[in-house]
């Protein structure tokens, strides 16, 4: 009896497993504008210190700094998905894709700008962090629907109270 050894040796290219970079390119593509909004921002001669170009050069500066962490692991651990071989013993190939987790998410961002104004915050952002739980996989529903409330319930007081700022109130601010 022999055993037949099939081998998948494919010549892979440097951008095989790296096709993730595009989410860094996409956050240093959003922190250079944040720079930009921040630089040609009109602020008032009556602003006090720090200013209202403190809090979005943190966030651009944040945006610079997890995509060069990404970039780096994607880089140093490139995401190779094995696929099997077809019945011929040739690797299978083709796109990865999950659909499912991009569409739930997608919907979810959209359903929060939908219902933003209706709802207010705390009800749409809640929602928002509720759908983006369940599409990227949880399954405890109760459990992730009580945390996003949490969560932004958290996100309002620290806007009104932290910063002074009013985010929208919607129904609640009509029932109470």
């Amino acid at each position: 009896m022999t055993a037949v050894e099939t081998t998948t040796d494919v010549r892979r290219s440097f951008w095989t497993g790296r096709s993730g970079l595009v989410v860094p390119a996409l956050l240093v593509a959003l922190g250079l504008f944040l720079v930009y909004g921040t630089v040609t921002m009109e602020v008032p001669p009556t602003a006090t210190s720090p200013g209202p170009q403190v809090f979005p050069a943190i966030v651009a500066g944040g945006c610079f700094v997890v995509a060069a962490l990404v970039a780096l692991q994607i880089l140093l651990r490139p995401e190779v998905v094995e696929r099997g071989v077809d019945d011929d013993g040739r690797p299978v190939s083709g796109p990865v894709s999950n659909w499912r987790t991009l569409g739930i998410t997608v919907g979810s961002v959209a359903l929060f700008i939908a219902l933003l104004d209706p709802l207010g915050w705390v009800l749409a952002g809640a929602l928002l962090f509720w759908g983006v739980s369940i599409g990227l996989g949880s399954r405890r529903y109760v459990f992730d629907g009580a945390i996003a409330l949490l969560v932004s319930s958290a996100v309002q007081i620290a806007f009104s109270a932290g910063l002074g700022l009013t985010l929208p109130g919607g129904l609640l601010a009509q029932v109470f």
